[in-house]
């Protein structure tokens, strides 16, 4: 059976042929955003819904797919980032050959192969949940079948389990970070993108 997060990643891809068949795994998820996308995708042509597709996420940077981007913009601290979302990706095969490793799906695609909990919740409530939440403010059309995906993202996100953090330590005691992709005081969200 296929993984929830591979199935909204996979709609998050561009739309191409398979388009229904990438649709239809999604059917068995129960949440009021996923069903008006549906509503809202399905009068439309394939062409057409490629067109909004760019429209949304390729030609507006404010609603990149790029997670880093939202985060921290285009400085330093992104490439930092990158680097070490490519480590902690290099083991699975997520599909990103030709993305950056901070593409919103291939993320999605890696939350299911991650056992360490504390790891998935870091990237789930520091990275993939700030980001969305940045990228749902620009959507000026409510009728955008897109804004409601991703709110089904974000719905799903928000439900999954916590873990227990360890105790903050003395900023003199530095150590590689339970998160891969993050270190000490590194994840200082750039506010001043937009």
């Amino acid at each position: 059976m296929i993984d929830t997060y591979q199935a909204l990643g996979a709609l998050l891809e561009y739309p191409e042929n398979n388009w229904a068949a990438r649709f239809e795994l999604t059917t068995r998820v129960d949440d009021y955003a996923l069903r008006e996308f549906a509503t809202g995708a399905e009068g439309m042509t394939l062409t057409d819904l490629q067109e909004l597709y760019a429209r949304t996420f390729d030609l507006n940077p404010a609603c990149a797919l790029e997670v880093g981007y939202h985060l921290f913009g285009e400085n330093y601290k992104r490439g930092e980032f990158l680097a070490n979302l490519r480590e902690t990706e290099a083991p699975f095969e997520l599909g990103q050959a030709q993305q950056l490793p901070d593409y919103l799906p291939v993320l999605l695609r890696l939350l299911p192969k991650l056992d360490d909990l504390e790891l998935r919740s870091s990237l789930i409530t520091e990275c993939l949940i700030p980001a969305i939440e940045k990228m749902l403010t620009t959507f000026k059309d409510a009728a955008n079948p897109y804004r409601h995906l991703l709110e089904a993202v974000r719905n799903k996100l928000q439900g999954e389990p916590r873990s227990e953090r360890a105790p903050e330590r003395p900023a003199s005691f530095h150590v590689r970070p339970t998160l891969p992709v993050m270190s000490a005081g590194f994840m200082k969200p750039n506010t001043d993108l937009f």
